[in-house]
């Protein structure tokens, strides 16, 4: 069973003796453990969404000046209507970051003032503690077709998707731990991030030799209560979760699928940590079912034990509609079933009509218990308009199950390869090596983001207020 990492107070001091006392061994000796927090964006012309964003820099900024955080990948999919990137959103980004964390403000005033800081910029070698990797960024993706990596169609493919764009992130950042997080979460809080790594860095083991560390928790996913804030109420969130991931996970545990996996209180969640070596091991999709396809391959490859949850208490995002929804759950379950097919667990599976009316019930018999989370967090409500919505809901995602069954007959979750394959691939080409196609990659968004802030854009330090207000 999954352990859960109740919220508490988590001192800045605690992660740093963590970070300090245990360490990793790699090619110049030892060193303290690094920590790379990922968050995907995309410009959606919306203030509310950018205020959102502006408030999540904030904290992350705290954070790399606390030396809880070591750097800030921000995986940005914007494009003009040209495809270009947005130059625009991303003059925002930088703007809130040096509003946010002193540490980069004198990065980029080392950077402007001194020839050699500009020099040294400009040639990739200045690592920011922000850093922007633009998912349209064609000389990054010129550098996947020279290595034979991805081909012009396939990186057609990849210029959209948050997943692509969250695989795009792993070999440029330098964390030993990469901690995941959405950008449109309304309540985000720096615990999040220090409560996520907490459980990895206290399973820490340093070895002695390249390579010899470890963690006996290799994944921690955040759990919550998620509200929406509708018609000036709040009102219990998380429908795709609570009304299909957590019924049907308990089902199929009955029936000896994806056993200990019914233990996660918020299956779904995108905010996440997880130690590089296993993350490079996993293949991405590039489509809603990013979080259940993660979920089940460390499953299959590590058992639940290794899996951990941080009660992240109380949360709010911004949610999407009700087809926005329901899109969500066909790419799930579909993928939900391809998974069942592939680790060869079809056998278990009741036939449909039997999983459905076990699915309705378990699912209808939930209900009771979202009424009793809701007692516990005024001032979420939970009425029976709420509960009425729900089991419409969870009539109409019966629908959508079979649908999802159906197209895992003939199709499968937009999976990308794992980086282990594509170092095996570099290592065993000669004159080739992936730790030099990972220094390649890390120096052209060095130069990406040093090119954004020097040519592109009016980051100075008395015009980032404005630029500011403008996109909020």
């Amino acid at each position: 069973m999954s352990a859960v990492h109740s919220k508490r107070k988590i001192l800045v001091k605690e992660i740093e003796r963590l970070k300090l006392e245990n360490y990793v061994v790699d090619e110049s000796g030892k060193r303290p453990i690094v920590i790379s927090v990922v968050m995907p964006t995309f410009n959606k012309h919306d203030k509310t969404y950018n205020r959102t964003v502006h408030n999540i820099i904030d904290e992350l900024g705290s954070l790399i000046d606390a030396g809880v955080v070591d750097e800030v990948v921000i995986a940005e999919g914007s494009r003009t209507p040209e495809g270009k990137p947005d130059f625009d959103f991303m003059e925002f980004l930088l703007a809130c970051a040096i509003r946010a964390s002193k540490t980069f403000e004198r990065e980029v005033e080392f950077v402007r003032s001194l020839p050699e800081g500009k020099q040294r910029a400009l040639q990739g070698r200045y690592d920011f503690s922000f850093r922007i990797l633009n998912q349209v960024d064609q000389e990054l993706h010129s550098i996947y077709v020279r290595n034979k990596i991805l081909t012009e169609e396939e990186l057609e493919n990849l210029k959209q998707g948050k997943g692509a764009n969250m695989w795009f992130s792993v070999p440029v950042t330098y964390g030993d731990i990469i901690c995941f997080i959405d950008s449109d979460i309304v309540s985000f809080k720096k615990h999040y991030v220090k409560g996520l790594c907490r459980p990895i860095l206290q399973g820490w083991y340093s070895g002695e030799g390249v390579g010899g560390d470890r963690s006996s928790i290799l994944y921690t996913k955040a759990t919550y209560v998620r509200r929406h804030k509708t018609d000036g109420k709040y009102t219990l969130g998380g429908r795709v979760s609570r009304l299909f991931g957590i019924p049907m996970f308990n089902l199929l545990a009955k029936h000896g699928i994806f056993n200990g996996l019914d233990s996660l209180s918020y299956p779904f969640s995108g905010e996440c940590a997880i130690t590089r070596r296993k993350l490079n091991e996993l293949q991405f999709s590039n489509g809603y079912d990013i979080e259940i396809s993660i979920l089940c391959q460390l499953w299959k490859n590590y058992g639940i034990e290794r899996i951990a949850q941080y009660d992240c208490g109380v949360f709010q995002h911004l949610p999407g509609g009700e087809k926005h929804a329901d899109d969500m759950l066909r790419e799930i379950s579909m993928a939900m079933f391809y998974w069942i097919r592939e680790y060869g667990l079809e056998n278990r599976l009741p036939d449909m009509e039997t999983l459905l009316e076990e699915y309705e019930k378990t699912a209808n018999d939930m209900l009771s218990v979202y009424e009793k989370i809701v007692e516990e967090n005024p001032p979420i409500t939970y009425d029976e308009g709420d509960r009425r919505r729900d089991r419409d809901r969870i009539d109409r995602y019966k629908k959508i199950i079979i649908e999802g069954y159906e197209l895992s007959k003939t199709n499968k979750p937009k999976l990308l390869r794992p980086w282990s394959d594509i170092k095996k691939q570099m290592d065993s080409r000669i004159g080739y090596s992936y730790h030099g196609l990972k220094a390649v990659l890390q120096n052209r968004v060095n130069k990406f983001t040093s090119n954004t802030i020097l040519s592109y854009i009016r980051i100075y330090i008395d015009l980032s207020e404005e630029i500011i207000d403008r996109f909020t």
